[in-house]
């Protein structure tokens, strides 16, 4: 995967995506893979805006009662198919109080309206992926099995399974991966300004390439507007803006330690908030509001759970993005309707919904291209990594032939960030021994990754490989020695100044102090 921008000026494309989230690299790996001609675009790296700022789980937000249309089930199945890698089965607990609203009567309602009460059939799933059939249990067992809900007026507790991505970063790196291996020419830090017109016709647009300062022209024949919380930035000179209200989304990671369910509470507004257990940590989410007011968030938080007594000196990071106001937002807008054509916005609420939301966007451009109907195949073909059947066999065989000299929590790490493709990371450590070794003492990132990035993913800035290729600064700043180590091996493989890698570093420490809970 290479940033190669005169490929993408040199023609006039089928389908320009403009943002470079989960949504517009699904859309961008199932029109390569039907055969378009492609190609995608993202003021800044793919997946670092609403799909960064998130929990690390399938749906956007843990969700109760959890949604379970026909299509979000199948989709929940075609994910753990296609990528059994990237996702495991997490049990989300909520409590039951005696309440109109939070009782037994209604949690078991919600339940059955929805088909929740019956497990659908597990298809070619392996017994690992299979999710459990959901269940309400006593108060008792609630209290010995799940100590931190809160037990003023509790009467039982909901229990239903969703997948969570331990390497949610690499997930949504897969759909991009799978996008240029299907000829797809993507290019991150490059903004969209302004669309291209012939008449009341959407041409492409008017770019800028933020990392090489030039101007560019796009051209394409449809053009798919999938930015997000920005969606209307490129509508509104059309005079079509959808006009969707968006709020503000807040997520907190913390230095507590975390069990290995996710646990449901209701804070002093009676919303409900999750408490999600990724890499031993406890994250925070999601709430919905100022993004500022991280005080308050803390506040309910302490509320849902009374025994948390969480402050603002737990915090290691806080994510802050602007999503939907409704939670489900799936949206396909033809803007041919409104008398601007070969124009399609797209917005997706989550990494469940964007591969078939993709899917009914493609079979969209192929109409208004005129071209013959072609059929998806990305429920059935697995994403980058994802051939794997068991990843427990998986990390047992990489132990067996690359274990010596490595982290003993490194293996299991690469089966789950790279799946079946490892080995394309190991192989790096034969030609430099000293890539075998982690580069945080809590974290399981070791120096060939950082090569691997650099070489093979579109490695930008050192923010790209430190924070989103791989997971080692995920849960905070990763330490002065880390970023240092992180930054010599992208520095060198990117042929970087000294003076550039000192900006860089420069840049990571900012980034954290964006992030940062307190206002500096």
């Amino acid at each position: 995967m290479t940033r190669d921008l005169d490929t993408l000026t040199a023609q006039t494309l089928d389908a320009l995506i403009v943002g470079g989230g989960t949504m517009g690299l699904a859309i961008a790996y199932d029109a390569a893979q039907r055969g378009l001609t492609v190609g995608l675009i993202d003021r800044d790296d793919f997946g670092s805006g609403a799909s960064f700022h998130r929990l690390p789980t399938v749906d956007a937000d843990v969700r109760f009662p959890p949604t379970a249309s026909r299509d979000r089930t199948r989709e929940r199945r075609t994910l753990a198919r296609t990528a059994p890698h990237a996702v495991r089965p997490l049990a989300c607990v909520v409590p039951i109080y005696r309440s109109i609203w939070h009782g037994s009567l209604v949690t078991r309602a919600a339940f059955a309206a929805r088909g929740l009460l019956h497990a659908g059939r597990p298809g070619d799933l392996v017994p690992s992926l299979r999710l459990a059939r959901p269940r309400v249990i006593s108060r008792g067992r609630a209290v010995q099995q799940f100590p931190g809900l809160r037990r003023q007026g509790l009467t039982g507790a909901a229990v239903f399974h969703d997948y969570i991505a331990p390497e949610a970063d690499r997930l949504t790196l897969a759909f991009a991966l799978a996008a240029a291996e299907h000829g797809a020419v993507l290019a991150n830090y490059v903004e969209a300004l302004a669309p291209l017109v012939d008449g009341r016709r959407v041409v492409g647009v008017r770019a800028h390439d933020r990392a090489g300062n030039r101007a560019l022209e796009i051209r394409a024949r449809v053009t798919i507007n999938a930015t997000g919380a920005a969606i209307d930035a490129l509508l509104t000179p059309l005079g079509v803006p959808t006009g969707i209200h968006m709020t503000g989304r807040l997520s907190l990671v913390t230095k507590r330690d975390a069990g290995d369910e996710a646990l449901g509470g209701f804070g002093g507004d009676q919303r409900l908030l999750f408490l999600v257990p990724w890499r031993q940590r406890a994250l925070f989410g999601m709430w919905h509001g100022d993004t500022d007011d991280v005080a308050t968030f803390i506040r309910h938080l302490n509320q849902a759970f009374p025994a948390l007594d969480l402050s603002m000196n737990d915090v290691t990071l806080v994510h802050r993005a602007l999503g939907p106001a409704r939670v489900d937002s799936e949206r396909v807008i033809d803007h041919g309707a409104a008398g601007v054509d070969g124009l399609i916005s797209a917005l997706a609420s989550s990494t469940l919904a964007a591969r078939k939301l993709a899917e009914r966007i493609t079979d969209l451009a192929l109409s208004k291209l005129a071209r013959a109907p072609v059929p998806c195949r990305t429920a059935t073909s697995p994403l980058p990594g994802g051939s794997l059947r068991d990843v427990g066999a998986a990390i047992a065989d990489a132990r067996r032939e690359y274990d010596a000299g490595l982290p003993s929590d490194s293996i299991p790490h690469l089966v789950v960030a790279y799946g079946s493709r490892y080995r394309d990371v190991l192989e790096l450590v034969a030609e430099r021994p000293e890539w075998r070794t982690r580069l945080a003492h809590d974290s399981p990132v070791i120096g060939a990754e950082l090569a691997h990035a650099a070489r093979k993913e579109m490695v930008t800035t050192l923010a790209d490989a430190v924070v989103r290729r791989t997971p080692l600064g995920a849960l905070g700043h990763p330490g002065e020695d880390a970023l240092a180590r992180a930054a010599a091996i992208v520095g060198g493989e990117l042929r970087w100044t000294a003076d550039r890698v000192r900006e860089e570093i420069a840049s990571v420490r900012k980034f954290y102090g964006t992030l940062n809970p307190v206002k500096t």
